[in-house]
């Protein structure tokens, strides 16, 4: 492929690099020390908003509540498993139907990397809060390598990456903690942004990308969605600039997209009844998400949105909103050096995060909460795309991004004859924003409690009955759903090495709904099997001739041949039918 032809100004002294917004070389080795400092800021930010509770890794109370409980759930039961494909099966979960660690957003690279160790690790272990200091920290470190593609400045890099790491909508997704790698986006807009002017620099990029792509398909598949449409971009850019030819640049992206299929496979992202879900439409973004704080502001006011539209949450925060701002005067009032810039190489990834801003609208278009627009009909052959990717509001983040990074970028190079001002600017944007998010919102704040099930007598189940069971079965959106009872359940399950029936997952099977509303167990009262079982259901099991009794106020059944230490137990304190 030919090279496009370049602008006269750059025919006339081909010797002189063009302006550019990554004009300035990456830092020499021994200029580590910004992305380092961005990466404590990062880290400090994040003890702010509440981590230090949630780092030691033996704490796992915080973690028994709500989405927290399925990712730990899934990793704890993972961790009992033998090694299987796909890789964080845990048929030992929802059994017999099994689950895995992908399918309870339990972060499956995290989980296998732990899993080896997993004798040397203490009973009570979660990855998950150092894994979330872990997005900040990377956050500031990819941010600050952003800004020394056009500021050689120390002081400016710094800025810039803890500007990023100061983001409301990464906080605002504590309460999935897979969802908030946000990094993944910040380093593949740099990899668009930054200049390749060499094949081989164009070759590393699509490395990383196919690196940042692998680890995006082993931590949520709304990543994968997301950041391969961002490395067509970059793919298009390369052969676009002539850099990389458009051969070498399509095997790439077909070879990125086999290796996310893999890993999805791989990590049994394809399990459960369906890749769908309802929910389209519903969960979007509103046309106001970038100046709606839904609460989060010191500011700024709280607009009206959809109930459901958290999911969409795509707030600027004040101090980028200034950031923003300043850019576009900063662009009227150097509209000299501003012209001289290539936009071009923007282009495709601008466009790419256009069209993800769309989707993340969805079908049902709205303005503060109020519709405005109906795409139903363009998206009625889409169906299986819009169920699996339910959630479209999340599909702002790249814009949300873009536009803050691209804030910095500008305010850098159009000042850089004046660092400090640069300086300025970008130190007032992170006071602003750091001032302006309500750090007291984060639920890392607002941790409750575990209420463990201490008698011994759980303990007399292990070597007796491989098999514990809520009945009916309580599955999260399935069935009824009694959360204390099923997390204290499931962690004695773990605790003891049993096998668990229920619990929470994004995809479970269908035979669950069927034996919601059943009286007893298909098969009957199993002998392997001891069942904590609904007041409801209670006389059918003594009917069926099971032995039951109270064990911390629980009713649990077991077959009535069974004669062991635990069915001795429950005949000390017998629950009998009615007469």
């Amino acid at each position: 492929m030919s090279t496009p032809s370049m602008p006269a100004r750059d025919e006339a002294a081909p010797s002189v690099p063009p302006p550019s917004l990554v004009a300035a070389p990456e830092p020499r080795p021994e200029r580590r020390l910004p992305r380092l400092l961005a990466a404590l800021g990062g880290l400090g930010w994040f003890l702010c908003l509440g981590g230090s509770a949630v780092i030691p890794p033996t704490r796992i109370a915080w973690m028994m509540h709500e989405d927290w409980a399925a990712h730990i759930l899934g990793w704890l039961f993972f961790r009992n498993a033998p090694w299987g494909l796909p890789l964080g099966a845990a048929p030992n979960h929802f059994h017999p139907y099994g689950s895995s660690v992908a399918l309870t957003d339990g972060n499956p690279w995290l989980a296998v990397l732990f899993k080896p160790f997993s004798r040397l690790l203490p009973v009570d272990f979660q990855y998950t809060g150092a894994w979330l200091a872990l997005c900040f920290v990377l956050m500031g470190y990819f941010g600050a390598r952003l800004v020394a593609t056009v500021s050689p400045r120390a002081v400016h890099q710094v800025l810039g990456g803890v500007l990023l790491t100061l983001a409301p909508v990464m906080a605002a997704r504590f309460s999935h903690p897979t969802l908030c790698a946000h990094w993944l986006l910040v380093a593949m807009l740099w990899l668009n942004l930054r200049g390749n002017p060499h094949p081989s620099d164009a070759r590393r990029a699509l490395w990383l990308a196919a690196f940042f792509n692998a680890v995006a398909a082993g931590t949520h598949p709304y990543w994968v969605a997301m950041l391969f449409p961002l490395t067509l971009a970059l793919a298009v850019r390369l052969a676009w600039e002539g850099v990389l030819d458009v051969k070498r640049a399509g095997a790439a992206l077909v070879g990125i997209v086999a290796l996310d299929g893999v890993l999805f496979s791989l990590f049994g992202y394809f399990g459960g009844s369906a890749l769908g879900a309802e929910g389209f439409g519903e969960f979007s973004a509103d046309l106001a998400t970038w100046v709606n704080p839904l609460g989060w502001s010191r500011w700024l006011p709280s607009l009206p949105s959809g109930p459901r539209q958290g999911e969409g949450y795509g707030y600027l925060g004040a101090g980028a909103l200034l950031l923003l701002a300043v850019t576009l005067l900063s662009l009227a009032a150097r509209w000299k050096e501003a012209r001289a810039l290539p936009w071009r190489r923007a282009l495709p990834v601008t466009l790419v995060a256009a069209s993800m801003v769309v989707y993340a609208l969805s079908s049902r278009v709205t303005l503060l909460g109020a519709p405005v627009a109906d795409l139903s009909g363009p998206y009625a052959r889409l169906a299986t795309l819009t169920n699996a990717f339910r959630a479209s509001g999340r599909f702002v983040w790249p814009m949300h991004y873009l536009l803050v990074c691209g804030a910095v970028l500008l305010v850098a190079r159009l000042w850089r004859q004046r660092p400090w001002v640069v300086t300025v600017l970008l130190g007032a944007a992170v006071a602003v924003q750091a001032s302006d998010v309500r750090t007291e919102r984060s639920p890392l704040h607002r941790l409750g409690d575990f209420r463990r099930l201490e008698s011994p007598a759980w303990s007399e189940l292990k070597g007796a009955y491989p098999h514990l069971a809520l009945f009916p079965p309580h599955v999260q959106w399935v069935c009824r759903y009694n959360e204390p009872l099923v997390n204290a359940l499931a962690y004695v399950a773990y605790r003891e090495g049993l096998t668990f029936n229920s619990g929470y997952a994004s995809r479970t099977p269908l035979e669950l709904a069927e034996e919601c509303q059943a009286r007893l167990p298909r098969g009957g009262v199993a002998e392997d099997t001891a069942y904590v079982v609904a007041p409801e259901n209670l006389p059918d099991f003594l009917r069926a001739g099971a032995s039951c009794g109270v064990v911390e106020g629980l009713p649990v059944c077991v077959a009535g041949t069974r004669t062991d230490t635990f069915a001795r137990r429950l005949a000390k304190q017998p629950l009998r039918a009615s007469p």
